[in-house]
């Protein structure tokens, strides 16, 4: 099984619960990120009322930053490669009022496309789990080509540290991909180091508007990860880009 099967087997699977318990676990468990996004946005795009606000959420899942972003009035996109993760986030979202445009799709494959641009694009934990080129350099160029003029991307990336633990069923490569064994050695994370991250981001033509490493964060690459102290867990990067100005 790959990865991709191996999210979609997981929502599948999720089928089962209540529209409600799912709603409340994806608000709780993005309100970090989304708490970002707000200081971003009232950062960057100081000016612009939510309501006027095109949002997209890549790798979206069920949609939890978003959410948050509808209650404050923003027209929102999710993309993800699991049809029954977005199924389940349409039910959400209508559970509370909110429309939302959903796209099944892969944001590394070079065909993906919106019938817009995006004032706010937002990685939802996305870009660390996209393990080899070309699929970093093809999501890039997506984010590139679907910011709006004033738009900017906001991520929450993991990265490494000198002390890195790694559990058994995992192993961890040279080029800084994290392995795990599901029925056969699988990528599933890419754990750059934070100069590193940012040497790609200026290559890709972004302008860096905000980087910053906080290494008291433990991120946790999966549930196999809960109870590692955090100083020896990857540590965080949150940044924000804008395509620079030809």
């Amino acid at each position: 099984m790959n990865l991709q099967d191996n999210y979609e087997e997981f929502y599948k699977n999720e089928n089962y619960r209540s529209v409600s318990d799912l709603r409340d676990e994806v608000a709780t468990f993005s309100k970090g990120l989304f708490n970002f996004v707000l200081e971003a946005k009232n950062k960057f795009l100081t000016d612009v009322d939510w309501n006027s606000l095109r949002i997209l959420e890549t790798g979206a899942g069920r949609g939890g930053v978003g959410l948050h972003l509808a209650r404050l009035g923003a027209k929102i996109t999710l993309i993800d490669f699991s049809s029954h993760a977005l199924e389940q986030a349409k039910k959400i979202y209508a559970s509370e009022g909110y429309e939302v445009n959903v796209v099944v799709g892969d944001v590394t494959h070079p065909d993906t496309m919106f019938s817009e641009k995006f004032d706010l694009i937002i990685d939802s934990h996305l870009l660390h789990c996209l393990t080899h080129d070309p699929d970093r350099s093809s999501y890039y160029k997506l984010v590139s080509d679907y910011l709006s003029e004033r738009g900017v991307f906001i991520a929450e990336s993991m990265v490494h540290r000198k002390k890195l633990f790694i559990p058994d069923g995992f192993m961890f490569d040279e080029k800084n991909v994290l392995w795990q064994m599901l029925s056969v050695w699988t990528p599933v994370r890419r754990i750059l180091d934070s100069l590193d991250l940012e040497k790609e981001l200026n290559e890709a033509r972004f302008e860096i508007i905000y980087f910053y490493y906080y290494g008291q964060y433990g991120f946790i690459p999966h549930k196999d990860f809960m109870d590692i102290p955090a100083e020896i867990l990857p540590a965080a990067v949150r940044l924000v880009v804008k395509n620079k100005v030809s």
